[in-house]
């Protein structure tokens, strides 16, 4: 408390108060990272922490962390994956307790080696950027899996409609288009007999079916 912080005039409550703040800063809780390199095979990452704690008030960098499982989104079966280059932003998490013999194979026993430790972040790919940083051309109508820039997606609206935007245009539009272009060809294809003569003309209506499909697919 103000007033009575001294050498001798400190109270009981104060010096608790200090102690249980000084534990509590200690802990590591997530903090933002950078990657510095990316292992495939073993799915781990060399990273940056882009947190910089404070020494004799000065702000310092923290050491590379070396060998930080990389998390993807994996369930039921499924894995989205996505390449992973140095300059990523990830979010970094740590665990209660040590995750060396999990992460050897045997089974998760609590341990008491290490807690919120350095050693035992994992790396996850929601977060990491600041807000400087926000996603251009953000798409606040559909779903996308998109590239960074927006320019090449796979869009989604919440009617059940798709849009793939990709080098040559909507993958959708290109479809639908031939398909039209065949419902609308009256070219009587010849194959040496006069059994394949009406060919173009008896699948008409489906090449008609086909492109009203999907182009009720597409937005």
């Amino acid at each position: 408390m103000t007033g009575l912080l001294g050498k001798v005039t400190n109270q009981p409550r104060d010096v608790v108060g200090s102690r249980a703040q000084t534990e509590v800063s200690a802990i590591w809780g997530e903090i933002p990272g950078e990657v510095v390199s990316f292992d495939d095979k073993a799915q781990t990452i060399t990273v940056q922490p882009l947190y910089k704690p404070q020494f004799g008030g000065e702000a310092v960098d923290m050491p590379q962390l070396y060998e930080v499982p990389m998390r993807f989104q994996r369930a039921g079966g499924f894995v989205i994956t996505t390449p992973i280059k140095p300059g990523d932003k990830v979010t970094l998490r740590p665990q209660m307790r040590s995750s060396e013999n999990y992460h050897g194979g045997e089974e998760y026993a609590a341990s008491d080696a290490r807690t919120f430790s350095l050693s035992d972040y994992e790396a996850f790919l929601d977060g990491g950027e600041a807000l400087t940083d926000p996603i251009p051309n953000f798409n606040a109508d559909n779903m996308e899996i998109r590239s960074a820039d927006g320019k090449f997606a796979i869009e989604m609206s919440e009617d059940g409609k798709f849009r793939m935007r990709g080098a040559e245009g909507n993958w959708f539009d290109l479809l639908a288009t031939l398909a039209e272009k065949l419902a609308a060809d009256t070219l009587v294809i010849r194959h040496g007999s006069s059994t394949g003569s009406g060919h173009a003309l008896q699948f008409q209506s489906d090449y008609a079916e086909i492109a009203g499909k999907l182009r009720g697919m597409a937005l």
